[in-house]
């Protein structure tokens, strides 16, 4: 059975089990507006931003969202827990943003992923990521580890998060490589080979009413040498800003 398959049959038993049970007490429904912005690594790209509505439904166990998909936490013991996700990736880029991408045809894709939580101590995560793109558009992989503590800050929750995500050579070729077909006088084929990314992120979040929330994330990649030599990419530090607005039913 490949992959695609067991990923599919996952996504079958979650819904099936979502059909079949019953809501606890903890579900929540919510919904909200959501902007996000940053720099793009890209060539000749200038800062790219959307604002766009958000659903989410959380039930403890299952969680679906556009962000982190379908998300089902299938072990939940002392300090770990383990789960597993279906979800959307955006495409890197548009070839129509810049010259430079020009006839670079880039599309969303889905990855399936394992993922798991260690606490350490008291506001102090470990956590660990393997995905895998599960359409067909490049079959890569990534491995993302990180670290992340809680911290209350003058009575506001706040979380720092660093960490480090691993591309395999398909993944990070669909990022950032040009293959031979896309190769022209003035954009030399190039394939990057395996990447990897260090990030580090501050995240909060502030209560308006007993239903309505706002938070907020700032994440920050630095792209190694490999990729920034990539005749599209012209950047070395890639910046995202994220902002939205929840009201929980």
């Amino acid at each position: 059975m490949n992959i695609s398959r067991l990923i599919c049959c996952l996504v079958i038993a979650i819904l099936l089990s979502v059909g079949t049970g019953h809501a606890d007490e903890k579900s929540k429904f919510s919904v909200g507006l959501t902007y996000v912005g940053g720099a793009s690594v890209y060539s000749n790209v200038k800062n790219v931003s959307a604002v766009m509505p958000s659903i989410s439904y959380d039930s403890g166990n299952i969680s679906v969202s556009y962000q982190e998909g379908l998300v089902y936490k299938f072990f939940n013991w002392d300090k770990v827990t383990m789960s597993v996700s279906v979800a959307p990736r955006n495409r890197p880029y548009n070839s129509s943003r810049s010259a430079a991408l020009t006839g670079m045809t880039r599309q969303l894709y889905y990855d399936g992923a394992l993922s798991a939580s260690y606490e350490i101590s008291r506001g102090l995560n470990a956590q660990f990521k393997f995905a895998t793109e599960v359409t067909n558009k490049f079959n890569g992989n990534l491995s993302d580890i990180s670290i992340s503590q809680f911290i209350p800050l003058l009575g506001q929750p706040v979380i720092l998060q660093a960490g480090a995500k691993w591309y395999d050579s398909n993944r990070a070729n669909y990022l950032y490589g040009v293959n031979a077909s896309e190769a022209t006088a003035q954009r030399a084929q190039y394939a990057p080979g395996n990447v990897t990314l260090p990030y580090v992120s501050v995240s909060t979040f502030y209560a308006l009413t007993e239903k309505a929330s706002l938070f907020a994330n700032v994440n920050s990649s630095f792209l190694p040498g490999n990729a920034v030599d990539s005749p599209i990419v012209d950047k070395t530090n890639y910046l995202y800003t994220v902002v939205g607005l929840n009201y929980n039913f």
